[in-house]
């Protein structure tokens, strides 16, 4: 699919989430995650720019829900007595969006998405959005179209 395609799926899966969500963004660099977390951002009325977090491991951002955006991808291989304390992100009253999520298994609790994105090829995407519960894949169907 088309980037901007993307970008709207990304809006409409903001639509969807509630306080408490884990979303697990899984790709290669340079798919599109810190993308596709923009995109749901602004569906939660995030203002401020969303940037990755590759060097900070959180961003926490203000929004209609409060969205926490973490970057794992430095903690793989990192020991879990190294590692920082996760599970202070699993919050019930926030959105937690996980970029490169293997570091994090089992620590940020059960996600209720899972999201995969590869590159098809400069300009198209491979997108792929899994709800883990039926009342999730409910609120994606009432979240409307795409835009």
């Amino acid at each position: 699919m088309k980037l901007d395609r993307v970008v709207q799926c990304g809006r409409r899966l903001g639509r969807s989430l509630k306080p408490g969500d884990l979303v697990l963004l899984e790709g290669p660099l340079g798919a599109g995650k810190t993308t596709f977390v923009r995109a749901i951002s602004r569906a939660l009325d995030v203002s401020d720019p969303v940037r990755s977090p590759s060097f900070t491991i959180a961003n926490i951002y203000a929004g209609r829900l409060p969205v926490q955006h973490l970057d794992l991808y430095r903690l793989n291989g990192v020991a879990d007595e190294d590692a920082l304390a996760l599970e202070e992100y699993a919050r019930d009253d926030a959105v937690t969006l996980v970029e490169w999520p293997g570091a994090g298994t089992g620590r940020l609790g059960s996600p209720d998405w899972t999201v995969r994105i590869d590159h098809e090829s400069p300009r198209t995407r491979f997108l792929e959005i899994e709800a883990a519960t039926d009342e999730a894949h409910r609120r994606w169907e009432e979240a409307g179209d795409y835009d």
